[in-house]
């Protein structure tokens, strides 16, 4: 069966959209994470905390984003600007998860069409990115807050291209 060139440029830029949505995910997770870990000295945890700290991880990736997004909002006060963008973002995976292809069922079938696809699935992808800018800044904060920096400037660059080379999967 032959597909289009367009048609491909339609799902290349589906799974770019898609891996936003799940960058969101674990962004919205390493809030919590981020959360309550903020009082704890990473070389001293006891096993009874590496327990709590790994159930709460299977629990955030079992949740739906949604409720992972519902616990970041109870975890303290946020604009309401920032908010809206986090609801956004919230949508527009919703959105694309479950229904993007659905209302486009005949438009997949023409080039004008398809075009259409694309040009929405790029704001979708904007509406993901402020989102998960935002997300990743509450993040960087309570991490920062916590006096834990991280990997950052070329030890991050090293470590990523080490990675990348290696063809690793680093298991979330």
């Amino acid at each position: 069966m032959s597909i289009p060139s367009d048609q491909y440029e339609l799902y290349a830029e589906f799974g770019m959209t898609a891996e936003k949505a799940q960058a969101l995910e674990v962004a919205a997770g390493n809030i919590v994470l981020s959360f309550y870990t903020l009082f704890v000295d990473s070389d001293q945890i006891s096993s009874e905390e590496r327990e709590f700290f790994r159930g709460l991880l299977d629990d955030i990736n079992q949740v739906t984003l949604g409720r992972v997004l519902k616990t970041v909002k109870c975890l303290g006060t946020f604009d309401e600007s920032l908010l809206a963008i986090i609801d956004e973002g919230l949508r527009q995976r919703n959105y694309l998860t479950h229904h993007f292809f659905r209302t486009h069922n005949f438009a997949i079938h023409h080039a004008s069409g398809r075009a259409v696809m694309v040009e929405e699935l790029r704001g979708i992808r904007s509406k993901l990115d402020q989102a998960d800018f935002v997300l990743n800044a509450v993040s960087e904060f309570l991490d920062e807050h916590a006096g834990r920096e991280g990997v950052s400037g070329s030890d991050a660059q090293k470590l990523m291209s080490q990675l990348m080379a290696e063809g690793r999967r680093v298991p979330i």
